[in-house]
Parts: structure tokens; sequence; C-alpha cells
């Protein structure tokens, strides 16, 4: 990827019926953060999943497969010129969801008392869930710094605790606003096996933000 064009030059030299470049990002499109209107920020996080792991592979899983996208859009002709770009992936934040996604399946084992009685569930726990709200904030800060630069601002998962920073960050921006959610679950389960941040409680702490009026499910 040339990285000394403009973003008018870009647009200029990219032929959207190529195959992606191997340096290219997501959708195999040659912008950078600061040139795109659209920046999605990654999270490779899947602490407290209940059922089955493998979602903090999504980020990068998303990221290759979009390369095999095609960026004809019948409704948004050109809609590829705007820019998209995905931000690097936290490789900290993915070895701490590995390392406590550990824990957190002893805590749940400990639950149906499956798991050796010398176990601390509690201090576990509480490790748990002070890694998950530092997550939280990170995503916080992240999504505000590029909300602050005008940038239309989209996250990938991710167990569904990812976005609550995202939705903090929102309150900054907005009055009030409404969250559209697709699920099988309603996901208001209060810290839900324990976890304060579970992702199944995702909307429960979604709507202690004064700012969010409504949530249609």
């Amino acid at each position: 990827m040339n990285t000394s064009l403009s973003k008018h030059d870009k647009i200029l030299q990219f032929n959207p019926n190529n195959p992606a470049q191997e340096d290219s990002n997501l959708f195999g499109l040659p912008f950078n953060a600061e040139e795109s209107d659209i920046v999605i920020l990654p999270v490779p996080w899947e602490v407290t999943v209940s059922y089955q792991a493998g979602t903090a592979k999504g980020p990068k899983a998303i990221l290759e497969a979009s390369a095999q996208v095609d960026l004809l859009d019948s409704d948004v002709p050109d809609a590829w010129k705007a820019g998209i770009h995905m931000l690097p992936q936290s490789e900290d934040l993915f070895e701490t969801s590995i390392e406590l996604r550990d824990q957190a399946i002893k805590h749940i084992e400990s639950l149906h008392q499956i798991v050796d009685g010398n176990y601390d569930t509690e201090e576990s726990l509480s490790r748990i869930n002070q890694a998950c709200s530092e997550m939280v904030e990170y995503i916080q800060q992240e999504t505000r710094y590029w909300l602050l630069k005008n940038k239309i601002v989209g996250l990938i998962g991710g167990d569904h605790s990812t976005p609550l920073g995202f939705i903090k960050s929102l309150t900054e921006f907005h009055d009030s606003f409404g969250i559209l959610q697709i699920d099988a679950h309603c996901d208001l389960r209060k810290a839900y096996e324990g976890f304060t941040y579970s992702h199944a409680s995702i909307m429960y702490n979604a709507l202690k933000e004064k700012q969010v009026e409504k949530l249609v499910l």
C-alpha cells in the first residue's frame, strides 16, 4: 500500500474489480484511518461467554474474509470511496482475554460444582470483573478519540459485552438515542454468572445510561 498518496489519488488509482492486495485493509481498501470517513475498532474479547468460545478471533477473521467481498453496492454507488479502515487489533487485549477466559471457565464450572474445591472463585471473579471494566474503559477512550475526529465509528467483537464502552462514549455526544438489538436473547440479566460485564448483561448495563431512551429488541 502506497502511504504517500493522498486519498484522492488512492481513489483514482484503486480498481475495485481487482483482487485485494496483501497489505490492504478492510474490504481490500487502501485507506488509512485518518483519511477514512468510517473507522472500525476491533475488540478481540470473549472472557464471559457461557456456551462456546471463539469470538475473540472474530475481528481478524472478518478482516481476512472481507477481502473476498464485492464492493458493488447498488443502493450506495461507489460507497467505498468514503474510506473504511479497521484499526490495528490490541494484542494485549487478546492475550488478556485468553488468560482470563480460562479462569472464567473454572468460575462457571464452580457454579455447577464440577471444579476442584480449592479453586478461589471469589478472587478470580474479582480479577475478571476488574479486567472487564478496564476493557470497557479502553473502548470508551478509543471510540471517543475517533468520534471527536467526526468519524463514523463501528465496532467488531468479540462477545456481546464489547459495545458497552462505545455506548458510553456515545452518551458524551448525544443527549438521547436508541439501540436496535438483533439477538436471540434480551441480554438483560443482572451480572450473569457473577460477571458485572457479562455478555448476557450488555443491555442491562446499557440501560443505566440516561441518554439511552429506547431499546428495541
